[in-house]
């Protein structure tokens, strides 16, 4: 007597045909795909045992208006610096009132980390060197240039920061820029001792030295120490 198999479901073939297909073509080491909106994740910012570091630190800062991971990049010797094409100082400021123009964490005032909604920092290396303090003794007490007794790092690179508001409303600031880098005597930590911005060609301020002729215009070039003056 012959014995009769059971007839398969023409659907079931097709069900395993296509989830083999499915196995085949899926990656099982692929990283979960993450929705829209959902926030990253980014482990802590790195201490900065190297210059290097610093740079990196520098432009997460500012990317994610991080208040306190910048505080940490500033020595307390920090001092800023733009001149004009001319020679003449147009703005300085010292750590304190970093802190203050960029936003102080305790939020008693608005700053700049906190008035824009999305930045974005850029920085391309054009030199490094190494600024040997034989060559920089103190020309006067509290000189922000002197260092006789350490050696600290020097990167000058280009840097775009790209400020906004809204979409179309915010500031351009590509300019040449100077980072020196001083070592911690305590910690070891590296930190910036001096900003110095670099003049827009052409730029030659006027006749009243330590102000910016041309405030900054949302939609106009503008240099760094514009946009800061404006906050």
């Amino acid at each position: 007597m012959e014995s009769k198999r059971p007839k398969r479901s023409p659907l079931l073939a097709i069900g395993c045909v296509l989830l083999l297909f499915h196995l085949a073509c899926s990656n099982p080491f692929a990283p979960k795909k993450v929705e829209p909106g959902t926030p990253v994740q980014r482990p802590p910012a790195e201490k900065a045992t190297s210059p290097e570091i610093v740079l990196d630190n520098l432009e997460r800062s500012f990317e994610e208006r991080d208040k306190e991971l910048y505080e940490t990049l500033l020595d307390e010797r920090f001092w800023f610096t733009e001149d004009d094409c001319a020679g003449n100082l147009i703005f300085q400021n010292g750590r304190e009132e970093e802190i203050a123009i960029m936003g102080p964490r305790d939020g008693s005032s608005q700053g700049i980390f906190d008035q824009f909604r999305t930045i974005l920092y850029d920085f391309q290396l054009i030199e490094r060197r190494t600024e040997l303090g034989r060559d920089f003794p103190n020309a006067f007490e509290g000189d922000p240039n002197g260092h006789p007794d350490e050696d600290w790092e020097v990167f000058r690179g280009r840097v775009v920061i790209e400020l906004r508001v809204e979409r179309d409303d915010g500031f351009d600031v590509v300019q040449n820029m100077n980072f020196k880098l001083r070592k911690g005597d305590d910690d070891g930590l590296w930190r910036m001792a001096r900003w110095i911005d670099d003049p827009l060609a052409g730029d030659c301020g006027g006749e009243e030295t330590g102000k910016v002729v041309t405030p900054a215009t949302p939609g106009r070039p503008a240099t760094w120490s514009q946009v800061k003056q404006r906050h």
